[in-house]
């Protein structure tokens, strides 16, 4: 998953593409090759009001070395600071998704709940940043970024201030005019007060896309800021006050920081809908994970009946059955008119989704497939399609372990199946926020269940504590070459984990990073940037998997030196499984 590139930054960092460049620095896409994980390096350009460069050097890491003392969830992580070639490289978290100004040009304004939500958040970092003797000097939508879970991070520290020392940036003001705070544009002394007010600025170009004092003219826009009343959106509604506040010319008299939080608090705390923000990604929201997945309604009773006679023969009963459906909307389980049945089905029965892929222990070129509640036993082709030809099935999951009928969660559909490592015939299942262990016998393929479902908490440290992944998981992958370590998918994210040998859990190898991370493979498709469902090696090959995601495919291959991803032609859509002969 990594690329070539001809810089290297102090034999540790490679470049790989450039993200970005302004005038405070440039902000490329590199990988940390000492711990295998895709960060941003951002040179520093170092304005120094007639400083030499020893001077400036210095003081830039002072700067830097002020952010990294920041541990805050809103605030991007500072991972070391490199002087290479005269110049000066920061080395940060890579967040992947778009800034708050692109995301409301692409979707709208929040609503006033999540302005509230997100005022919090950026409060909290603002403090942070604070309490480290620092000031930011350039809130603003364009330098606050959407993490893959909804929260906000505060970024772009290169023109970071001291609060006890003279800047780096001395000489000029430095900042977007719209969001500075009329003290920094009048050259008077600026402390936090001028971080909340341009944080006000901020919220209010949540609901608008521009500044209060946003003007045609730059100079009419100094001129708004130092005199002119702000123009409050109308949507602000609830949190028009706290705005106003946070946006009086005098810093005095804005509010502190404990009543600017108990103010968003209360209109955090009012009725109404919060919708976090859509995933940051530029491919619109899609159910994400195993969680959100099981809110649809399952294919359970007579209608996985109709699923399975769907699939059997084809295109003339899917017609049929989507007659039937429209006539018995709102009937029951027993055809009753107005009882809602937790049963019925709103997803098209033809659906080919494969949410979990196993091997056959005896048998490479033979797995199970599971779609929702029901499974296929199948031989698996090593070209052109996954799927060989239909062996078994459809059929419920029930009726393939014989165990999971007193097991609601995993009757119903799972998520991810994982070898033991180290264990010959032992898998892991994962449904939601559970999991069990099997053993499936040579020949017979009979399973047996040898432990009861337990909390997929227990493996929070092998999914190196991220929340997300504790409550679903969505698939599973060896590493080739080396099947003590697995990649974990969950959303659009992964991890990488050194399993433990023969019990549950591991130990996390590489953090939280983006599906997109896989520039050779998932990065061009839309599918498998959201949301990897399952992954089935191809047989007899160490390095190459069939990948499934949503109603696509794509078989990829992986290098066993430096797991660099490489795609065998494009995504091409699943077949039905009425198709399987």
């Amino acid at each position: 998953m990594t690329g070539k590139h001809a810089e290297e930054i102090a034999g540790r960092y490679l470049l790989l593409e450039r993200l970005g460049s302004g005038g405070m620095g440039t902000v490329w896409r590199a990988t940390d090759r000492l711990l295998e994980r895709t960060v941003a390096v951002k040179e520093v350009h170092l304005h120094g009001g007639g400083e030499d460069l020893a001077q400036r050097l210095r003081r830039a890491h002072r700067e830097a070395r002020a952010i990294a003392r920041i541990s805050h969830p809103n605030v991007i992580n500072i991972h070391d600071l490199v002087h290479h070639e005269d110049r000066l490289w920061l080395v940060m978290e890579l967040v992947e998704g778009p800034s708050l100004a692109e995301h409301v040009a692409a979707h709208g304004p929040p609503t006033v709940k999540r302005v509230a939500e997100i005022g919090l958040e950026l409060l909290g970092a603002l403090n942070a940043v604070h309490s480290a003797g620092a000031l930011h000097r350039d809130v603003k939508p364009a330098n606050i970024l959407l993490r893959a879970d909804g929260r906000v991070v505060l970024c772009d520290f290169g023109i970071v201030e001291l609060a006890d020392t003279e800047s780096l940036t001395t000489g000029g003001v430095i900042g977007t005019v719209e969001y500075l705070s009329p003290e920094r544009m009048e050259g008077r002394q600026a402390g936090p007060p001028s971080d909340l007010f341009s944080l006000g600025s901020t919220l209010c170009a949540l609901f608008t896309g521009r500044s209060p004092f946003a003007r045609p003219e730059p100079a009419a826009a100094v001129y708004a800021l130092v005199n002119e009343p702000p123009v409050l959106p109308e949507a602000a509604g609830a949190l028009r006050p706290v705005l106003a506040g946070l946006l009086r010319k005098n810093p005095a008299e804005r509010p502190s920081s404990d009543e600017i939080a108990t103010a968003l608090r209360s209109v955090a705390a009012l009725p109404g809908p919060s919708v976090q923000p859509e995933r940051p990604m530029v491919i619109g929201e899609t159910l994400s994970t195993p969680k959100e997945r099981r809110r649809r309604p399952l294919r359970t009773g007579r209608w996985a009946a109709l699923l399975a006679a769907v699939l059997l023969t084809g295109g003339a009963v899917t017609a049929l059955l989507a007659n039937r459906s429209s006539e018995q909307q709102g009937a029951g389980a027993d055809g009753e008119a107005g009882v809602e049945s937790p049963e019925r089905s709103t997803v098209v029965p033809t659906s080919t989704r494969i949410d979990a892929a196993l091997p056959a222990p005896d048998d490479p070129y033979k797995a199970w497939l599971v779609s929702g509640d029901q499974y296929l036993f199948v031989s698996v082709s090593t070209h052109d399609e996954p799927i060989q030809n239909r062996e078994k099935g459809p059929a419920p999951v029930t009726d393939w372990t014989g165990i999971f009928e007193d097991l609601p969660g995993f009757r119903d559909g799972i998520d991810a199946v994982l070898p033991v490592f180290g264990v010959l015939n032992e898998y892991w299942v994962f449904s939601g926020a559970e999991y069990i262990r099997l053993h499936v016998a040579d020949g017979d393929h009979s399973v047996t269940q040898l432990t009861d479902p337990a909390p997929l908490e227990q493996w929070r440290e092998a999914f190196c504590g991220e929340d997300d992944f504790v409550e679903g998981i969505d698939a599973v992958m060896t590493v080739p070459g080396n099947p003590a370590q697995a990649w974990v998918f969950a959303g659009n994210s992964y991890v990488r984990t050194t399993l433990d040998a023969t019990e549950a859990g591991g130990t996390c190898v590489i953090g939280r990073t983006p599906l997109s991370n896989w520039s050779g493979t998932f990065k061009y498709y839309d599918n498998f940037k959201r949301e990897i469902d399952a992954v089935l090696p191809v047989p007899e090959s160490e390095s190459d998997y069939w990948v499934f995601s949503g109603d696509k495919y794509l078989r990829i291959r992986l290098d066993s030196e430096d797991y660099s991803d490489t795609s065998n032609g494009p995504a091409k859509p699943l077949p039905d499984w009425s198709t399987f002969s």
